[in-house]
């Protein structure tokens, strides 16, 4: 997973002010204050309880099995996320991905001269959308406000980057909050195309009271202050070079007024109903994600399971009076030897056991 671009953007204008406010005044609380961040504090998961750690990227739950993170984080080609949903690290889960949605206009844009400019930038909405096959009851969702930000709004960022600076130490990550405002983007830089693209906010090389983005924080969930509402996902950050000390901040906007109406395009994906193995088979499957699993008694009545784990057999047994099992729809045998699977359907597999005996019949897969 791709880390939060450093990206060393140090308008004319800009430099003068931040070697005015002078970088070592704003190293000097982070240095002195363990608990102090980029321009933040340490805050604890419930707080904003919907943001979570990707293990080099931020995120935040949107929808039953659905993730907002920055485009630049995935490749398009993983398998699994794993989430932390708080400061824990045993706390990880390994979510099973069914798809990896990136904004077309970031991986193919339209409008861009391909010059790497911040003009270019500015038509790229940095934004991916990653669904996963369980449900994570355990993390509440967080709501993307399709209202657009305005220049003196509250926000607060969040994430779990580092907390020193661009290029500077790197400690465990920790989850951090901070309180700004949002800025004039045009104040910050002056590409034309940023203010349709992005939210802006400045960091402490700027205003000592705000909070900047660090290594880590990409794809974190900007929110209105005190609420639950997403109006941004942290994308890009420029930096005093010899500091690393935040100067600007851009968010993606997620509102329906962006550019390319980004709420809308997150939204519907979300209304999307993801194909499982059991869409066709079976409501309500029992789900298990572990290859080596076992049922136990499995009693009388009809069950249904669903795994998007990669199985390589299996057996059964305890079956009798006719009760059958199947898997993906294709009759299994319980006579002591290894199951040949049939071939994956949607990601996984569907395992059907019809009603009958006897109580203790089971099942195992490896």
């Amino acid at each position: 997973m791709r880390l939060f671009r450093g990206f060393i953007f140090v308008p004319v204008a800009l430099t003068a002010c931040a070697l005015d406010a002078g970088p070592e005044r704003q190293e000097a609380p982070v240095a002195s204050r363990s608990d102090e961040l980029v321009g933040g504090r340490v805050a604890t998961e419930a707080e904003y309880p919907s943001t979570v750690y990707l293990g080099g990227c931020t995120g935040v739950k949107v929808g039953p099995r659905h993730f907002l993170s920055a485009a630049h984080c995935f490749s398009g080609n993983e398998q699994y996320l794993n989430v932390t949903p708080d400061n824990e690290p045993q706390q990880v889960q390994s979510l099973t991905i069914t798809s990896v949605n990136i904004h077309p206009e970031y991986a193919h844009c339209t409008a861009c001269a391909g010059d790497g400019s911040m003009e270019d930038f500015g038509y790229r909405p940095d934004i991916a959308l990653i669904t996963v096959h369980e449900l994570t009851p355990t993390i509440p969702e967080a709501v993307i406000d399709p209202t657009p930000v305005e220049v003196g709004d509250p926000v607060t960022l969040t994430g779990y980057g580092c907390e020193n600076g661009v290029g500077q130490p790197v400690g465990p990550a920790r989850f951090k909050v901070g309180d700004t405002n949002a800025v004039d983007p045009l104040s910050v830089s002056g590409a034309a195309t940023i203010p349709d693209g992005y939210v802006t906010t400045v960091g402490p090389a700027v205003d000592p009271d705000s909070p900047g983005l660090c290594p880590g924080d990409s794809g974190g969930p900007l929110f209105r202050t005190d609420t639950n509402l997403v109006v941004g996902i942290n994308a890009l950050v420029s930096y005093v070079v010899d500091t690393g000390a935040p100067i600007g901040n851009w968010h993606t906007r997620v509102d329906a007024e962006s550019r390319y109406d980004v709420w809308s395009w997150v939204t519907n994906l979300i209304a999307q109903v993801p194909a499982t193995p059991c869409a066709d088979l079976c409501e309500s499957p029992e789900v298990f994600t572990s290859q080596w699993y076992s049922s136990g008694n499995l009693g009388t009545q009809a069950r249904c399971f669903e795994t998007t784990a990669p199985l390589s057999s299996g057996n059964c047994g305890g079956f009798s009076g006719g009760r059958t099992l199947s898997i993906n729809g294709a009759a299994m045998s319980c006579n002591g030897q290894g199951w040949t699977l049939p071939p994956k359907q949607n990601g996984g597999y569907c395992v059907q056991v019809a009603a009958g005996n006897d109580a203790w019949a089971w099942f195992t897969t490896w």
